[in-house]
């Protein structure tokens, strides 16, 4: 082989090893950038996560404060119901007329988000990945449990007591509950006339021997365990908010 086509051959290796040397540098640009957006998507993420939490966490702060509350409410009134008479009815009626109903719902939306897009793997820390999936798993058995308990005993066995019955009439319901169903009572107390406010619920004229004035006391105790039940499986919620909530935000 001559001179030139040496010098020839070895121009061509020369180009085709920058050709290479190019069409490698391409990807690897095409893989820094797609790592960068990764990791900027991450963040992102991460960050639409940890508010989520952030308000998880004020939300079951404000439901364990009422299911304590309603809990109290329930045990103060079995009391009451179940000492021997007089009966201080305004006070009983008061407080069984706080024993309602709170439904618990999680904010969600980044999770739902990641998940429906199939991006959770944008998360390349697995152990937290794990964490979030089981937070969220968690979060929904425990609304699940509250929203069936909730149901069964709240909207059921107790208001079926309270109104089914007509044990407790709906009359001088001021400071009866949460902010709203107060406003919401005391509008339609004031719509009633005069003379009916005065209707003495049936209650009182059966007796504390009769049958439905057991079923009442048996239903305001199942609704004092019903609420303790539920601020004690929101607490645990909480806890594992916090936990999670910090953990997420240490990745940011």
């Amino acid at each position: 082989m001559s001179d030139k086509e040496i010098i020839q051959w070895k121009r061509i290796s020369v180009e085709a090893a920058a050709i290479v040397a190019s069409i490698l540098l391409a990807f690897a640009i095409d893989a820094w950038w797609a790592d960068q957006a990764d990791q900027r998507d991450e963040v992102e993420s991460l960050s639409l996560i940890h508010r989520d939490l952030l308000e998880a966490e004020e939300q079951l702060h404000d439901y364990i404060a009422y299911a304590q509350s309603a809990a109290e409410s329930a045990i103060n009134a079995y009391a009451a119901l179940s000492r021997p008479g007089p009966y201080d009815r305004e006070y009983i009626r008061a407080e069984l007329f706080r024993v309602d109903r709170l439904t618990l719902r999680i904010p969600r939306a980044a999770y739902q988000d990641l998940l429906s897009t199939g991006n959770l793997r944008i998360i390349e820390d697995r152990q937290l990945r794990d964490s979030i999936i089981r937070f969220y798993e968690d979060m929904e058995r425990t609304e699940l449990v509250i929203r069936s308990n909730n149901a069964a005993f709240l909207d059921g066995l107790l208001s079926d007591i309270y109104y089914g019955e007509g044990l407790l009439l709906p009359l001088n319901l001021s400071d009866a509950g949460s902010a709203v169903i107060n406003t919401a009572n005391i509008n339609i107390f004031k719509k009633i006339p005069a003379d009916v406010r005065t209707l003495q619920d049936p209650l009182w004229q059966l007796g504390s021997d009769s049958r439905e004035w057991q079923r009442l006391r048996a239903a305001v105790l199942y609704a004092a365990s019903i609420h303790g039940v539920g601020a004690a499986l929101a607490g645990d919620l909480l806890n594992s908010a916090t936990s999670l909530a910090d953990a997420v935000r240490s990745q940011e």
